[in-house]
């Protein structure tokens, strides 16, 4: 059986859209609470769905997990979206680089939204990104930039958005889009895009 945990940190950026994804989840399948509260009972062939990094590595120990991607991926009935061709930038996660099933089910997705993706130099095991939570550069001893002043950490992600030209980056990551935020980058959550089509 499925279970699916929300992510409390994109409800917090995404309140629209986390109650859509509630919603529809509620038809389907349990909903867990918070990954650090939640207590349901599991059994060992329970599947915990989730979307966010800091979440799977909570539930792992003691469910296996997917990523919402490689689910939405498998399956027949789900109305995706169509973008037209429209060009964005993917930023892989720093925190994915060992899960290669999670950078091919967000690529057969964007095709299956007809999203033509730019990928960037540093992608999928190479990331080197994940915000302020792990950037690195070799100006700074520490990779953890919020370790480090406002301005220092707006100056690095200012500059490590430019490389994007303005252009719609695309994040499967609540960090790795609070950092293009911050670096006044034109960043957007793969679930808005999922679920909010215009």
């Amino acid at each position: 059986m499925y279970i699916y945990y929300p992510s409390c940190n994109f409800a917090v950026m995404h309140r629209k859209t986390a109650k859509k994804v509630k919603e529809y989840f509620e038809k389907r399948m349990p909903v867990a609470k918070c990954c650090k509260i939640d207590q349901s009972k599991l059994e060992k062939e329970d599947i915990g769905l989730y979307v966010c990094q800091a979440c799977r590595k909570q539930i792992e120990d003691k469910v296996q997990t997917m990523s919402l991607w490689e689910y939405f991926d498998q399956l027949d009935d789900f109305s995706f979206p169509d973008y037209h061709g429209q060009k964005m930038y993917l930023q892989d996660c720093y925190r994915d680089r060992k899960h290669p099933e999670v950078h091919q089910a967000v690529r057969s997705l964007l095709k299956k939204m007809n999203i033509e993706v730019i990928e960037i130099e540093k992608n999928k095991e190479n990331s080197i990104f994940c915000g302020t939570l792990h950037f690195e550069t070799k100006d700074l001893e520490d990779e953890h930039l919020s370790h480090y002043s406002k301005e220092i950490q707006e100056k690095y992600m200012k500059e490590y958005v430019q490389q994007f030209h303005n252009e719609q980056v695309i994040c499967t990551c609540n960090r790795c889009l609070k950092g293009i935020l911050l670096g006044k980058g034109n960043g957007v959550h793969l679930l808005e895009l999922l679920f909010n089509k215009k």
